[in-house]
């Protein structure tokens, strides 16, 4: 099956969410050190690290349902299913499209469940989410790549390894 180029705008909006994702998967060394007390006691450590992890996890969402409607798959009637579903996409190994999936269900915790609760699922999502997420990001800038039509591929001027600048150039191999 051949790949179909990604049309202007979704290459833009998948730029876009890639990059804001990547900025923010480099905060997890901030919130490794965060301590119950800390989470407890603190409004604004609270807020920042639920926020941080909503941004994560809706960013990758985003993500997954752009590149799903790119491919003309229907998206599935829950988060959890989207992320998932990118396994019937090269790259996107289904392993890790489940394991990334079950932490769609982390936004939820993190708005109705009580403080102990959120914090243990919060301290298991900095500890072990991680590598899960860089994968994924690998994932989409490839995706990126192979259907940007050329060799170039134009992401922020924040994401690490990819020169951007104000007029698109190739950028070399």
């Amino acid at each position: 099956m051949k790949e179909l180029p990604l049309r202007k705008e979704l290459r833009f909006r998948l730029i876009k969410h890639i990059t804001f994702l990547e900025n923010e998967l480099k905060d997890y060394e901030i919130f490794r050190s965060l301590s119950w007390t800390g989470y407890n006691t603190e409004r604004s450590k609270r807020r920042d690290v639920e926020r941080w992890i909503e941004n994560i996890i809706n960013s990758s969402i985003d993500i997954a349902k752009i590149i799903l409607t790119h491919e003309g798959l229907p998206l599935p009637d829950t988060y959890k299913a989207t992320i998932a579903e990118l396994s019937a996409i090269s790259c996107f190994e289904e392993k890790n499209m489940e394991k990334l999936s079950r932490w769609v269900r982390l936004r939820n915790i993190i708005s109705h469940e009580y403080l102990d609760i959120r914090w243990a699922s919060i301290k298991w999502f900095v500890s072990e989410s991680r590598p899960l997420y860089e994968d994924y990001s690998k994932c989409v800038k490839k995706y990126l790549n192979e259907r940007s039509g050329t060799s170039a591929l134009f992401v922020s001027r924040n994401s690490p390894g990819i020169e951007v600048c104000d007029k698109p150039k190739r950028i070399k191999e």
